[in-house]
């Protein structure tokens, strides 16, 4: 039972509680100005994209990342999709050289002396392929019908050799649920061709660079598309014959409807920060509703506003003490603040309902405070001692998100167990009513 627990005894606690009501301001200012740090350290808090930071560095992925970026021009791949005409020709081909070696050109990064350097390390499509394999130099060619059908001879015996990989950068979308018997795809194309354009990058990157270097891809596929040729493709028929109006009405519409900078390299870029926007929506919610299940258990606001404030205040140090020591941001961390405020917010409910008891039996607010450290302080202390342990067992993972996860969670926690025992019995100073 809670009462069989070790006491602390109350000269031990009433000079503590004479001190924080004697210097009530003192305190205050001292807290919001913890809370103002830490939070201003939130603000530079940066995301983690490096796909091999969630593993340990002996690890074998992480090796043969090393070999990839090493050797093989790196681990981040992704593709531009662009609308294509029914029948590949040349000139569509020459658009799509054109575009790629402004890519090469054009999409630069900062290497780790600050000196700007070819972003992407690698920009092929079905046209390099062409090229390199014509016996000849097709711009050489005295008339447009030779070189068309030479371009497309290209492709023809491409696809004869290697289909999977022509399929892949030529295709044309068609509905997927439309097979007969065999499995096999019978529908009708609906949609423009699309042709692809493969690109390698450096995976292990800091997120602002990658973020950069899919902006500049981003930018120069758009200007490139702006020109009359490019949007009279952005609105091509299927090739079917049958004519096809593009449903969007304006050019920039037509662009962004029909022309795709995607991948993988884009979705982990862009993961974790969807991961953390979804995580302060996660944390609203879940204070939210925390807030509303005390005021309807304690009736009262200000002691749900008071419940909260201890809980709250380890999660917004812990998360602003990784943005002030440049620790960033991974899947892991992203997830600690609903789960910490709904592990710690048990103490703080157990602890204003003992004090609420205390005061009903005619304690006075010191007295009440003291009572409710005697008696449910030392419970408090080894719950939260016997979660941390539990949570810090994660430690030992391999996936560093889940270290991060199980440190984070045991930090939040610990300062919990101190605001739940030092703040909370302040805030309760401050705002119950009554003789002190």
């Amino acid at each position: 039972a809670v009462e069989d627990a070790p006491a602390i005894s109350p000269e031990q606690l009433g000079p503590l509680m004479s001190r924080i009501e004697r210097h009530r301001a003192l305190f205050l200012v001292t807290l919001l100005s913890v809370v103002g740090l830490f939070g201003w350290g939130m603000n530079r808090l940066e995301i983690e994209t490096d796909f091999t930071k969630n593993f340990r560095g002996g690890s074998r992925i992480v090796r043969a990342y090393e070999f990839v970026e090493s050797r093989l021009g790196g681990a981040g791949v992704f593709d531009i999709t662009l609308p294509a005409p029914a029948r590949l020709d040349w000139n569509y081909m020459q658009r799509v050289l054109r575009l790629e070696q402004r890519l090469r050109e054009e999409v630069v990064v900062l290497d780790e002396r600050g000196e700007p350097t070819p972003g992407l390390t690698k920009v092929l499509s079905l046209a390099d392929g062409v090229v390199a394999g014509s016996p000849v130099e097709i711009n050489g060619l005295p008339l447009r019908i030779v070189r068309d059908s030479t371009a497309r001879k290209g492709v023809e015996l491409m696809h004869e050799r290697i289909p999977a990989f022509v399929d892949a950068l030529y295709f044309t979308p068609t509905d997927e649920n439309e097979t007969n018997s065999d499995g096999e795809n019978t529908a009708a194309p609906t949609k423009p061709a699309r042709f692809r354009i493969m690109l390698r990058a450096r995976e292990r990157q800091p997120a602002a660079e990658k973020l950069s270097l899919i902006a500049q891809v981003d930018a120069i596929v758009r200007d490139e598309l702006e020109q009359d040729a490019w949007a009279k493709d952005a609105r091509l028929s299927p090739p079917n014959g049958t004519a096809h109006e593009s449903p969007v009405g304006t050019l920039d519409q037509a662009i962004a409807d029909r022309a795709h900078v995607t991948g993988y390299f884009v979705l982990l870029t862009n993961l974790i920060a969807s991961l953390l926007e979804d995580q302060w929506t996660c944390f609203g919610i879940a204070t939210l509703g925390i807030a509303v299940m005390m005021m309807l258990a304690f009736r009262s606001p200000t002691l749900a506003a008071a419940a909260l404030v201890p809980n709250a205040l380890p999660i917004i140090m812990v998360l602003g003490g990784m943005g002030w020591l440049g620790l960033k941001m991974n899947m892991g961390a992203a997830m600690i603040a609903a789960v910490s405020m709904g592990l710690s917010v048990d103490s703080s409910i157990h602890y204003i309902s003992s004090f609420r008891r205390a005061r009903r039996d005619g304690s006075t607010v010191v007295a009440a405070i003291v009572q409710t450290q005697r008696t449910v302080g030392p419970a408090v202390v080894f719950s939260t001692l016997a979660l941390i342990v539990g949570f810090a067992v994660l430690v030992t993972s391999q996936f560093i998100p889940t270290v991060y996860f199980g440190v984070l969670v045991s930090l939040a926690m610990l300062g919990g167990l101190f605001g739940n025992l030092l703040v909370l019995p302040f805030l309760l100073l401050l705002v119950s009513p009554g003789d002190r």
